[in-house]
């Protein structure tokens, strides 16, 4: 038997709390360990990112100051404990994509379920490739790590993008509908840019389009919190 549409408005609500726990872990982590060196490369400010994101010459320069190499370690585990969070939240979304009224919406929720569930691979196997540098020090992780974040950064994007139209569409009352639309317009924005610049390999595009997810993660949980109460 499936679950019902107030379950699971509250597995995502739940979820999404998971998510913002471990952003703000992610944030509290860099700040108080991360001895930021004179300059990123390829033109983004998140030294994860940029750790994602790198190719020859390898900045190792980035993780020579100070505890760089251990808090790159750390984002790494904090990471482990993200991915089955947003998995999951993307999931209930997917599945409550499935019960739209509208048909194009609701065909696009497989499709979404597919794509996480690759980023999802993706960014594990990313993980192991920068504890290949930071924990086993193999010079070779390197060239593997980039691959592996286009391809997670990309199918990212491409589900933010496919459950926009659910957050525009979604049958909730009042300010929750006001929010759906908010939340609905950031995940198309991101989503679009995300897409294009992971495709064309853009890092400072990449880092721009988690912009607006950063504010989304905030309104999240109390999106679904309404969505639990109106199912």
């Amino acid at each position: 038997m499936g679950l019902d549409a107030r379950t699971v408005w509250r597995l995502a609500l739940l979820a999404s709390l998971a998510v913002l726990s471990f952003g703000v872990w992610f944030q509290v982590s860099l700040a108080r360990h991360w001895t930021r060196p004179a300059s990123l490369p390829y033109g983004v400010n998140n030294p994860v990112l940029a750790m994602q994101m790198a190719k020859p010459p390898w900045p190792a320069e980035m993780l020579a100051p100070g505890g760089n190499m251990v808090e790159m370690t750390r984002q790494q585990y904090i990471d482990f404990g993200y991915i089955p969070s947003y998995t999951a939240l993307f999931l209930c979304v997917a599945i409550l994509q499935r019960r739209a009224d509208l048909r194009w919406v609701r065909v696009l929720a497989p499709v979404c379920m597919v794509l996480i569930l690759v980023a999802a691979a993706y960014d594990v196997a990313e993980n192991f490739a920068i504890l290949g540098v930071t924990e086993r020090h193999d010079a070779a992780a390197w060239a593997s790590i980039r691959p592996r974040a286009l391809v997670k950064w990309t199918c990212a994007f491409l589900v933010i993008l496919l459950q926009s139209p659910f957050y525009l569409t979604a049958r909730l009352a009042g300010f929750g509908r006001v929010l759906g639309r908010i939340l609905g317009a950031a995940a198309m924005a991101a989503g679009l840019m995300g897409v294009v610049s992971s495709v064309s390999g853009y890092e400072r595009g990449i880092g721009m389009a988690t912009l607006p997810l950063l504010a989304a993660m905030l309104a999240m949980p109390v999106f679904f919190g309404m969505g639990s109460r109106g199912a």
